[in-house]
């Protein structure tokens, strides 16, 4: 069966359920202001977790982002808009990405993106050097999408630029 199809909860052994209930319980029982209203939400949001059967696939938690396979699926079966500012498909939606990577690059040195292909770098799917190429792309600023979200906003497209 493929990683992507197993339920991650079954992965648990029966022995490490009964070792997390057991930590719970023990707690509950160290400081008894654990017990109150809220402990039977809690009873039953631990046992749905963890007892219960599920039959779904958490799309983010199984299905690896294979950049290539994502985006052909995404552009060809469903004809996803690319934007006009970048060639990355990843957070283009409504320009608040280009807004807020545009603040975090000029005043930290590094945007989200980073974080994206370190992730994509740990999971196998790039290496270092590829991710480091997408970075220096995927860092030019998106003027065109910022302006958008400005005017979107009511703020001044020159004034923030000129402030950040």
């Amino acid at each position: 069966m493929p990683y992507w199809e197993a339920n991650y909860v079954s992965t648990l052994s029966s022995t490490s359920k009964m070792k997390l209930f057991t930590f719970y319980a023990k707690q509950y029982l160290i400081n008894p202001a654990y017990i109150n209203a809220s402990m039977f939400d809690s009873a039953w949001a631990s046992l749905s977790y963890y007892g219960l059967k599920r039959d779904y696939c958490n799309l983010y938690t199984f299905i690896p982002w294979i950049e290539q396979e994502v985006t052909s699926t995404l552009l060809d079966l469903y004809g996803f808009e690319l934007a006009h500012d970048t060639r990355s498909t990843w957070r283009i939606g409504d320009g608040t990405s280009a807004f807020y990577n545009y603040i975090y690059y000029n005043v930290a040195g590094f945007t989200e993106n980073e974080t994206f292909r370190s992730n994509q770098i740990r999971e196998g799917l790039l290496t270092r050097e590829k991710a480091l190429e997408l970075v220096r792309t995927e860092n030019q600023p998106r003027f065109e999408s910022i302006k958008w979200y400005c005017d979107t906003i009511g703020i001044s497209f020159e004034d923030t630029i000129e402030r950040i």
